[in-house]
């Protein structure tokens, strides 16, 4: 899968920054897909081949593709687009900026996305369409779940837990051992010192339930 020709679903700020940590590394990437662009236009000399319907005129085993798409908290554009992608019969791209560090014993599933600078500790576990962004740190033994977000210079202690569509603000630091529920919001800046519960919302220092969305 990973020498097949990359296509991006998006190239807006994320897939701009996508699209250079795939070119400092040396991938193919055969074009963009983004309605939002003209056709024949490029970004960072990769052209712009069309929307999704040219996307879906392409024989899903021939290429690859890169979800392009920011993330919102709370919002499931991101999940919704990587779904129907894969329910089509597409796979998806890792992304490792070269500059980042990955170490032993860290498994990285499809479609999860590593930014530069980030540090990614051993025997860690990364979820599908999961991203880890600009200088965050991930310490030793964690389990991140699918299609989370951790936001710009997150700090991630050993053995924390992230349950699926979780989303870390950037800076937020949570600490060792912690386990985070399905959905749950941190603000960015927030100290996480104890378990939270799925689907809350939290802010500050230390992190106080500002709200809780499946209430």
């Amino acid at each position: 899968m990973t020498d097949r020709p990359l296509v991006i679903l998006a190239a807006g700020g994320h897939g701009s920054v996508l699209l250079d940590a795939l070119l400092s590394a040396g991938r193919l990437v055969r074009g963009i897909a983004d309605p939002g662009l003209t056709v024949g236009s490029t970004v960072f000399d990769v052209p712009v081949l069309g929307d999704d319907t040219w996307v879906a005129e392409i024989e899903p085993s021939s290429v690859s593709l890169v979800n392009g798409a920011g993330v919102v908290p709370g919002a499931l554009f991101r999940y919704r687009l990587y779904n129907d992608w894969k329910q089509r019969g597409f796979q998806f791209a890792q992304v490792v900026h070269p500059s980042a560090v990955i170490g032993r014993g860290a498994f990285l599933s499809e479609g999860s996305q590593v930014m530069a600078g980030a540090t990614l500790q051993c025997r860690i576990c990364i979820g599908e369409n999961t991203l880890i962004n600009t200088r965050v740190s991930v310490d030793h033994d964690c389990i991140i779940g699918s299609h989370v977000f951790v936001g710009p210079g997150a700090t991630i202690c050993g053995e924390v837990t992230l349950g699926a569509h979780v989303f870390i603000g950037a800076g937020a630091v949570v600490l060792p051992g912690v386990s985070i529920g399905e959905g749950a919001i941190v603000g960015a800046g927030t100290v996480v010192t104890r378990d939270v519960t799925a689907g809350a919302l939290l802010k500050g220092v230390p992190a106080t339930i500002r709200h809780d969305r499946h209430s």
